[in-house]
């Protein structure tokens, strides 16, 4: 398969999950919008206006925006000053909503811009990793001064109280060190850091500790709607065994009707799943692993360090959400706010995953066939 077709593959996957995010958002939330006084459309317009948005940020990210201009350093600064911007600026005027601060409003709509953050810290690491691999590997000053500014950004995604993004930023970045080669005391020390961090922001936060518990028997701990997380799991337990293999219907689920909380956004693979059923919910799934595949091949034929950074985290970014998402629908992953890519309901959100989407077919646009990077070449200071 040819280089640039490799993007296309992605393009197109992501089209097709975000359609399908568009005809669960609108069953899913036709009875909420009505309860709230709004069109029962009104949540399904949004996100289609946003679609186009997205498909229109995408092609300009793609066809004039030349991955390659990231090995500039002011550019790269760039990205890391309006990275950390973004997150002080939602930590100090950010409303805080489902338990975590990441929203602000803007001519009275809500917005994310900590979605844009987390992106554009993926691509700052990839590009200081491609300036800096061979100083950060043989110089330990270095490679402190890099794990304080992956650190940095990802502190204060934890003080705006959003553990699972922190989370997926984090795992993102650690398996690009991982992959690269670094010796192990480097790459278990980024480890053992982000490890003391997840357990401090758990143990620190009695809820979070709850909702671990919870995982092991939803059921024992299950409460009227609203008092306990326990009842949103069991909620979206009781939504995949009424979907069965076949799913009841498209529109015909009962579980959106005061059941199921946010089947439109936090819990959209639940509603999935009683509507569409086993087969729409592993359709969903496998679309998710055909970008996985898709992106680390894209990664696997660069002959480019900043190509292979940047697709690596790219990739495993939009899939740990998934993944995330999907272990929260499922009762094996405790309770967050993260939403599905490209399906569910979230306008900034949207826009950020296209964005990623825009860099990884521009990456596959510059590659040569059949080609990778040699690591030992980069050991030896050949890429300098």
């Amino acid at each position: 398969m040819k280089s640039d077709a490799l993007g296309k593959v992605i393009f197109v996957v992501s089209v097709i999950l975000t359609v399908i995010g568009l005809i669960f958002i609108y069953t899913g939330s036709s009875y909420f919008c009505t309860m709230k006084g709004e069109s029962p459309y009104y949540l399904f317009v949004k996100q289609l206006v946003t679609f186009i948005l997205s498909l229109i940020v995408c092609y300009v990210t793609y066809k004039f925006f030349d991955y390659k201009k990231l090995k500039n350093k002011g550019w790269l600064w760039s990205v890391y000053g309006l990275t950390i911007f973004i997150l002080v600026f939602v930590l100090l005027f950010g409303k805080e909503v489902n338990g975590a601060r990441s929203w602000i409003k803007v001519a009275g709509i809500s917005l994310q811009p900590a979605e844009f953050a987390k992106v554009s810290l993926i691509v700052f690491v990839a590009g200081y990793l491609e300036r800096k691999w061979y100083e950060i590997e043989n110089d330990m000053s270095v490679f402190a001064g890099f794990m304080f500014l992956v650190f940095l950004p990802i502190l204060l995604i934890l003080a705006e109280k959003d553990l699972g993004s922190a989370m997926i930023v984090f795992i993102s970045i650690f398996a690009m060190i991982f992959i690269t080669g670094f010796r192990l005391t480097y790459i278990f020390t980024p480890l053992a850091i982000g490890t003391f961090m997840f357990v401090i922001a758990v143990i620190t936060a009695p809820y979070r500790i709850a909702r671990i518990k919870m995982l092991f028997n939803p059921f024992a701990f299950y409460k009227a709607p609203g008092k306990n997380d326990s009842y949103q799991l069991v909620q979206a337990l009781v939504s995949f065994a009424k979907g069965g293999i076949t799913g009841v219907g498209i529109g015909q689920g009962q579980q959106k009707l005061a059941f199921l909380p946010l089947a439109f956004s936090d819990f959209i693979y639940a509603h999935i799943g009683e509507e569409g059923g086993f087969i729409m919910a592993l359709i969903v799934l496998l679309l998710f692993f055909t970008i996985l595949v898709v992106g680390l091949m894209i990664a696997d034929r660069t002959d480019d360090k900043l190509g292979k950074f940047l697709s690596l985290g790219l990739t495993l970014y939009i899939f740990l959400e998934a993944l995330v998402h999907i272990g929260v629908n499922i009762g094996v992953v405790p309770t967050t706010g993260i939403t599905l890519p490209f399906v569910s309901q979230g306008g900034t959100s949207l826009i950020s995953m296209y964005i990623a989407v825009g860099l990884l077919m521009s990456i596959a646009r510059s590659l040569p066939e059949k080609s990778r990077v040699n690591f030992e070449k980069i050991e030896q200071g050949s890429y300098r």
